[in-house]
């Protein structure tokens, strides 16, 4: 059995890999310089010409050249001037876009950013398949796809190299009613699970409600759970991979394009680069607050900027994608030959929070709480009672205590809480205890704040 999808592109060594990645750069550039009257502009803008680029080092000095409010904005114009929401950036007639789904728009309006033409349909399923193979998915597996497909959400388009590698997929979608989950499950025995962290636990809640046996009994021995922190905390992966009785990988394909995901390591070491030939982002690692380049080493954290390789419908090109990650540079133990780096996902930009000066993530308060699973159940809000980032001391927290704490137990367990944020994060915190399920379960991702000030 092989050990990777494509060992012609992710068996190069880092030499040719970046020989590839060099060209395949410069011919971006000149494309979307000559068919897209946004990025003309954008380039001209800063006294930039596609020649240039020489080196790696002449393509860093380049700024960030958009963002997702700018891509909305760039969006809004294409709408109003050529009837088409792909956005000025579009480098391709609209008519070979064959495919589109959008962000949740939570935020704002919905982004188009995975929409393909057939080329770079193909282009992502080739991608996508390198980090499935990785991730232990075989042609032989029949995975229940439980991520929402209404609506047209991109999560929609992240089943469709299951089928390119010969993969079943029985998807049903998030919005279904669990209980016809549970029993299509029951009938079609699939042995992977691909949904988010909420969504699994919910199905590990649900599914003995619905049969009288642990959801252990159904078979399923791998679970690609993403779209929430989680993986990264080893209370929570220990409690999911034992109530199913299988092994729990992560990955992200952020924004259709910078191709990673996680091994069969036995630790979680974080997600693999693994199609370096097809789009940049790791490696373009910015300051947090000055967005100047800095040295993408062994442990380095920054933002980074993804640019697209090889795209023709909708390249992005120095992007700034808000996304908080740290950088491994020295081998992982599963011995990937791939020439990838490997990174961690701390959280988003936005979500950053500062408390007497101390930054914090959310999923950085999340690792402290659930690092007193089962006395907690994990589920948490950070309740802001003002606008963030700025936060007035102490941080409130609300948590779920665990089945069979008493309440007399809950002033001891909110001081060690306390006392660990304090240790770990230099932030002083005040946490509020609710019943178990108080909090709710989703489907979908987990909201980690609650907001309690006026809008």
């Amino acid at each position: 059995m092989k050990q990777v999808w494509n060992e012609k592109r992710e068996l190069l060594s880092r030499e040719e890999i970046e020989k590839i990645r060099l060209r395949r750069l410069r011919k971006q550039l000149k494309y979307c310089y000559g068919r897209s009257e946004f990025y003309k502009q954008k380039f001209d803008d800063i006294g930039f010409q596609p020649e240039d680029i020489k080196t790696w080092a002449d393509f860093r000095k380049i700024p960030p050249l958009m963002d997702k409010e700018e891509e909305r904005q760039s969006q809004k114009e294409s709408l109003e001037r050529f009837n088409h929401p792909f956005g000025m950036h579009l480098c391709c007639p609209p008519e070979k876009i064959i495919i589109t789904k959008t962000t949740g728009g939570t935020t704002g309006m919905p982004t188009f950013t995975y929409s393909f033409t057939q080329h770079d349909f193909d282009r992502w399923n080739e991608g996508t398949a390198r980090v499935f193979w990785l991730a232990g998915i075989r042609p032989a597996d029949r995975v229940l796809f439980c991520f929402p497909l209404s609506g047209g959400w991109a999560g929609g388009i992240v089943k469709t190299p299951l089928q390119y590698m010969g993969i079943l997929c029985l998807d049903l979608g998030a919005e279904t009613p669990v209980e016809k989950i549970v029993e299509y499950a029951n009938i079609t025995r699939p042995n992977v699970l691909m949904s988010t962290p909420s969504f699994a636990e919910g199905f590990i809640e649900a599914y003995p409600r619905s049969t009288g046996k642990p959801v252990s009994a159904i078979g399923i021995k791998k679970l690609l759970l993403s779209g929430e922190p989680g993986v990264a905390i080893p209370s929570i992966r220990k409690r999911m991979e034992e109530a199913f009785g299988g092994k729990w990988n992560d990955y992200l394909m952020i924004n259709s394009e910078g191709f990673s995901g996680s091994c069969l390591a036995e630790e979680y070491n974080g997600l693999h680069e693994v199609a370096l030939d097809l789009s940049i982002w790791v490696e373009d690692l910015i300051d947090l607050d000055t967005h100047q380049p800095i040295e993408v080493k062994n442990g380095a954290i920054g933002e980074g900027l993804l640019t697209s390789l090889d795209r023709e419908g909708l390249p992005l090109i120095k992007y700034r994608l808000g996304d908080v990650i740290q950088v491994f540079t020295h081998p992982c133990e599963c011995g990937y030959p791939g020439p990838g780096y490997r990174i961690k996902h701390l959280g988003r930009l936005s979500d950053r929070l500062f408390v007497e000066g101390a930054s914090v993530f959310p999923i950085a308060v999340r690792d402290v709480i659930t690092s007193f699973i089962p006395r907690v159940t994990g589920a948490m809000r950070i309740v802001l009672t003002e606008p963030p980032p700025n936060i007035t001391p102490p941080l409130k927290i609300k948590v779920e205590y665990g089945v069979g704490i008493q309440p007399n137990q809950l002033p001891e367990l909110a001081r060690e809480i306390e006392e660990q944020m304090l240790k770990v994060y230099r932030v002083r915190s005040k946490v509020e205890f609710v019943l178990h399920e108080a909090l709710g379960r989703v489907t979908k991702k987990t909201p980690m704040f609650e907001e309690c000030y006026p809008s």
